[in-house]
């Protein structure tokens, strides 16, 4: 899919200035000509024209849906189309119970359908609350006239995907914090205290101290006078490394790495495996086809070494390879997954092998997420009580330093 900037007016002389996701600018034509709209000029946009168009547009008050309240409303809709309720009693009934600015997008997306407008097209409007993947399933299930078991599919997909975003967040929340609290404790040490014990001291008191104290007093000596220089210095370098992780070139440098890495490679494989999976199964059974879905789900695949790779697996596709052959040349998935995905092939029910595949990976992954916060919680804990007992050790040496130099 790619993206064209357009400007257009109607047979009421109203323009309209947007941007459009098509597969070509043919496409792009045809969907804007089905909305009643002549094409004054469209084409692709520059970065330019992109800075200029986020700068001038209108501000508006308009939060997208979170996830989370998207899979729920789409578990609830697709039941009540499935009930036989027409789409745009459902959508009404669904803004009624929701919150005001999940309502407004409701009963704009449902004034568009009444108006004539596809329904996948009117959930366009809003691309930062239905991304392309749900769209295209909801147009799949237009096409094939099981819209609502298309709708709860998504819902029931929407949720296994929280689910997993849940297991890391969960993983990560606690080493996270240990990292916060205990680097303010460490800093308030060298910030506070030994400040404190080393004015005690005096002119020439620090030689009779230990080596361990005297590096401990010199780097609070450094935070102390060259903390603001070294927090700038830090953030250029943030700030520079993000500018370039950034670029296409810096972010594939670093997915690439992030692979080989020894723990942290093998989690991020199975993370985008399961998610590649879910969502290709999730647009195959809703009547996508194959090459199609192939282009849709790459916008999922996070990493982009992988996505390097699988989009050769796509071309390959389309000029008439097998997909377990094609994903097994480009060697980024295990040979689990490639097996699965040679016999739903085989059986033909590629849709239910990628479903099965993606449980696999998902399970793996949240085991892997649990294993690497018990095993970080530790090591982190060992790390800052190391650190932490440098310095009360310093402390001490420090006051017995006082100490003997009182008596003499």
């Amino acid at each position: 899919m790619e993206r064209f900037h357009y400007f257009a007016a109607t047979a009421a002389n109203a323009t309209h200035d947007g941007t459009i996701e098509a597969e070509s600018m043919q496409d792009a034509l045809g969907m804007l000509r089905s909305r009643g709209l002549v094409v004054i000029r469209i084409g692709k946009p520059s970065r330019l024209s992109a800075l200029w168009a986020m700068l001038n547009r209108d501000v508006v008050l308009r939060s997208p849906l979170r996830f989370q309240e998207l899979a729920r409303l789409s578990q609830e809709w697709g039941g009540l189309v499935e009930a036989g309720i027409p789409i745009e009693e459902s959508l009404a009934l669904l803004g009624r119970a929701s919150a005001p600015s999940t309502r407004r997008i409701l009963l704009a997306v449902r004034d568009d359908v009444k108006a004539g407008m596809p329904l996948h097209e009117a959930l366009g409007r809003f691309p930062g609350s239905f991304p392309p993947v749900y769209r295209a399933l909801v147009q799949a299930g237009e096409a094939a006239g099981n819209l609502g078991s298309a709708i709860r599919r998504l819902g029931d997909d929407l949720m296994a995907r929280r689910a997993l975003k849940d297991d890391i967040r969960n993983a990560l929340l606690y080493p996270l914090f240990l990292l916060v609290t205990a680097s303010a404790g460490i800093l308030v040490l060298m910030l506070v205290v030994v400040p404190n014990l080393e004015t005690l001291l005096g002119e020439g008191g620090e030689e009779r101290l230990s080596t361990v104290t005297r590096i401990v007093l010199e780097a609070s000596r450094i935070l102390r006078n060259h903390g603001v220089a070294l927090l700038g210095a830090t953030a250029v370098l943030a700030v520079s490394a993000a500018l370039f992780l950034l670029s296409p070139k810096g972010h594939v440098r670093l997915d690439a790495v992030i692979l080989r890495m020894p723990v942290f490679g093998p989690l991020a494989r199975d993370i985008e495996t399961g998610r590649f999976a879910r969502t290709l199964g999730a647009l195959l059974r809703g009547g996508v086809t194959l090459s199609v879905a192939m282009l849709i789900v790459l916008r999922a695949v996070a990493n982009r070494h992988m996505r390097t790779a699988l989009e050769e697996a796509h071309r390959s596709i389309v000029s008439g390879a097998a997909i377990g052959d094609a994903i097994a040349a480009s060697r980024i998935f295990r040979e689990d997954a490639i097996g699965l995905i040679r016999v739903g092939e085989r059986t033909g029910d590629l849709a239910a092998a990628l479903e099965r595949t993606a449980a696999l990976h998902e399970a793996r992954a949240t085991r892997q997420l649990k294993a690497l916060g018990a095993m970080l919680t530790p090591l982190m804990t060992i790390g800052f009580g190391a650190i932490a007992g440098v310095i009360i050790y310093a402390m001490l040496s420090t006051i017995l330093g006082i100490n003997e130099l009182a008596g003499r």
